[in-house]
C-alpha cells in the first residue's frame, strides 16, 4: 500500500512551499475558531438563560469583533498560502457582515450563527482531509 505524502501548495506571495507558512496559517485558523466557539457558546448559554450578560452586554460584542477580525485574517492568510480551508471560510465573512444586523434570539440570528459553526466544521475538515 503506498503512502501519500503531504504536499502543501506553493505561497502566493512568495511561490515557496514552505510547511511552516501552511502551518502558521493553520494556527491562525484554529484561534479564529476557537474564539468564534467561545462567541457561540456564549450566544447559545444567554438564549438558554443559564448566563446572563446584561451587566456586560459589551463583552459578547467585543468577542464577537474578535471574530469577525480573526476570520478575516484567517481568510488572508489562508489565500495567501494557498490553505485548504480558504474557500470554505470565506463566506463565514459574509454571515457575520449580516449577523449584526438580525435581532438577536430570534430564528434569523441562529441559523446565520449555525451557518457560520457548519463552515467552521467544514473548514476544519478540509485541513485534516489534505494532511491525508
Amino acid at each position: 500500500m503506498a503512502r501519500r505524502t503531504f504536499v502543501v501548495p506553493p505561497c502566493a506571495i512568495t511561490g515557496a512551499n514552505d510547511r511552516e507558512e501552511h502551518a502558521l496559517s493553520n494556527v491562525i485558523f484554529f484561534v479564529a475558531t476557537i474564539l468564534f466557539l467561545a462567541n457561540f457558546a456564549l450566544g447559545i448559554l444567554v438564549q438558554l438563560r443559564i448566563v446572563d450578560t446584561k451587566p456586560f452586554r459589551w463583552l459578547h460584542h467585543a468577542l464577537f469583533f474578535a471574530v469577525f477580525v480573526s476570520a478575516a485574517i484567517a481568510v488572508g492568510a489562508g489565500f495567501l498560502i494557498g490553505a485548504p480551508y480558504r474557500w470554505v471560510l470565506l463566506p463565514v465573512l459574509a454571515l457575520f457582515a449580516v449577523l449584526p444586523r438580525v435581532q438577536a434570539g430570534t430564528a434569523g440570528h441562529a441559523a446565520l450563527a449555525s451557518g457560520a459553526l457548519i463552515l467552521y466544521l467544514a473548514s476544519f475538515v478540509s485541513i485534516f482531509q489534505e494532511a491525508r
